[in-house]
């Protein structure tokens, strides 16, 4: 698992997936002088063993993208070891019990990186995040039922973007061991982005100049690596966009590729 340099600048801001899918989630950003985590989904021994994988060391801080248990199953276990917990305010029920968290009402700073939450649509309150430092930007955002315009609009000067690419629309129909309320909840409003939804995403921001968009919580059940990125390039293709940004998927299993943006 190597870290992999898209350039020969001075790195301002980096993203990596250690594990995103239904299972459990878990994203590391890092600066120069500062790191994070989102969420926590996988234990602190997947995510220690992680973060060794790239050269990282645990970090001072986590971010709660919200409540689920794939995203927070195993933040308290990383708060009890001194990580500290930030979150939005609807997950104060959940968060009041960690010592020392911190909720976040709007943009504000871990060390030289400057976090800007932005609300999504999901079945509980959920969280986006944009990330700034040295001039650099990286988006992180999933567990969305759609994209808003000004959302889409606002990620679009982004360098690197992680975007949800849940679902394959016809390996969710055909799903047998799905019923149709849990089929109606993720292709709904307020559930998760199809890998159509999140192509034209995708091609919106590499249109836009966005350089690197890794497609995250990718399905077990109803997606697949290749459906997703296959619908992907087949969208860039279609706009005339081809090669214009480097597409990846990101893995329920295995550590991303380090992405880094100056």
């Amino acid at each position: 698992m190597r870290a992999a340099r898209y350039n020969n600048k001075v790195m301002a801001l980096k993203v990596c997936s250690l594990a995103s899918g239904s299972k459990g989630n878990c994203i590391f950003i890092g600066s120069r002088r500062t790191s994070l985590l989102i969420d926590a989904g996988v234990s602190p021994k997947r995510i220690a063993a992680s973060l060794e994988a790239i050269g990282e060391s645990l970090p001072a801080h986590i971010l709660l993208s919200h409540t689920h248990s794939d995203h927070f199953r195993y933040v308290p276990a990383l708060c009890e070891k001194g990580m500290t917990l930030h979150y939005g305010r609807p997950a104060r029920r959940a968060a009041e019990r960690i010592a020392g968290a911190e909720d976040f009402c709007g943009d504000f700073c871990i060390g030289d990186i400057t976090v800007s939450p932005f609300a999504v649509s999901h079945d509980v309150p959920c969280y986006g995040f944009s990330f700034y430092s040295e001039g650099s930007k990286v988006t992180v955002v999933t567990d969305l039922g759609f994209m808003p315009r000004q959302t889409l609009e606002a990620m679009s000067d982004s360098d690197a973007v992680l975007i949800e690419s849940n679902y394959d629309e016809h390996m969710l129909a055909v799903n047998p061991n799905y019923p149709a309320m849990l089929k109606a909840r993720i292709s709904g409003s307020r559930g998760h982005l199809s890998n159509t939804e999140s192509a034209e995403c995708t091609a919106y921001l590499a249109g836009k100049g966005v350089k690197h968009i890794l497609l995250g919580h990718l399905s077990e059940q109803n997606n697949t690596p290749s459906a997703a990125l296959g619908r992907a390039e087949a969208a860039l293709a279609k706009y005339g966009l081809a090669g214009k940004a480097s597409l990846a998927a990101a893995s329920q299993h295995e550590v991303s590729e380090v992405i880094e943006v100056s």
